[in-house]
């Protein structure tokens, strides 16, 4: 094992959370955050500005980047298909759907649009698995898998740009937070989602062990004593509960889902809890990033860091595609 894999991600993390903290609209000194923290006076404007605004934001990065990490790394483990993630399955726009429903039916706000956002997310991997299914023995299993999400996923996001254009007025606030948006949530929306994110956690590291198992075959794993019927729901569960609360709180932000995990499979390929740990300080250091990027691109304007990871992760993800291809080829 590369031991050195342990800490160094966690060192990346740690580097990119003091710069999310001092970079922005205007630099604030690490002198000034230490004092925030340390000392907080509520006269003093930057120390305002550190735990009011940009702490909450790299709070909410830093949680929603680790769930979409390992909630990717577990739908690519337990589908044994590296095409597929939050996003590619359809959960991501399931669960956005649910969310608008919630607010325009039932005037939910907040934490209470998980549980509307969690039944989006289990109805649309439902039937793009049902579709997927219908779609076998014509062409790759793999990719039938992936152009099912991609059917559903267009048509829960069709149902979602009706609703809006019922009443767009009704929609001002919600309008961000469809393509991705850290900046407009505060403590309190983040608070009921971290139990929630922690205890799915555990149960990834939990199963990690049966998971891997799972990759051996369904027939192997049965016959080295794995329940696979209750292995692999109870891990699509976790992974949707994981992308589900990041949307509920963040949007549905595409692509740490998808390139964490083979990150994490190229450097310590997939079996073990290693893979685990990189995708979810891995993912979090990758949102956290983007959120950087997001707020100094077009200071003092502030990007939706939806929209910055739709641009780097897509083209981490085809340097990733082009490197895997040509290691195969050797």
């Amino acid at each position: 094992m590369k031991a050195w894999l342990i800490p160094a991600p966690l060192v990346v993390l740690l580097v990119l959370s003091a710069l999310h903290l001092t970079l922005g609209a205007a630099s604030i000194d690490l002198g000034v955050i230490l004092a925030a923290f340390t000392a907080y006076d509520p006269t003093n404007y930057a120390h305002v500005v550190v735990i009011f605004q940009r702490l909450t934001r790299l709070a909410v990065a830093l949680y929603a980047g680790a769930a979409l990490g390992v909630s990717g790394l577990l739908l690519q483990k337990i589908m044994q298909n590296g095409l597929v993630s939050p996003g590619t399955l359809g959960i991501n726009a399931g669960a956005t759907t649910f969310v608008v429903l919630g607010v325009f039916l039932l005037g939910l706000s907040g934490p209470g649009l998980f549980l509307p956002a969690l039944l989006g997310g289990i109805i649309s991997v439902m039937l793009t698995l049902l579709v997927s299914r219908l779609l076998t023995g014509q062409g790759d299993p793999k990719l039938n898998l992936v152009l099912a999400g991609s059917m559903i996923g267009a048509l829960f996001s069709a149902l979602t740009t009706f609703v809006l254009s019922m009443d767009p007025d009704s929609f001002g606030n919600i309008i961000g937070w469809i393509v991705g948006d850290i900046g407009n949530f505060d403590y309190q929306a983040l608070a009921p989602m971290a139990p929630i994110g922690l205890l799915a956690l555990i149960a990834a590291a939990v199963m990690s062990r049966a998971v891997d198992i799972l990759v051996l075959g369904d027939e192997q794993a049965a016959v080295m004593g794995v329940n696979v019927r209750l292995v692999y729901g109870g891990t699509l569960l976790v992974a949707i509960v994981l992308a589900v609360s990041a949307v509920t709180v963040v949007g549905p932000i595409g692509f740490v889902g998808l390139v964490m995990p083979h990150i994490a499979r190229i450097l310590v390929g997939e079996i073990g809890r290693l893979p685990l740990w990189l995708c979810l300080v891995g993912g979090a250091a990758l949102l956290t990033g983007a959120d950087i990027l997001a707020r100094l691109l077009m200071a003092p304007r502030v990007l939706n860091v939806g929209t910055v990871m739709g641009f780097a992760g897509g083209l981490v993800f085809l340097a990733l595609v082009i490197f895997g291809t040509r290691r195969s080829e050797r």
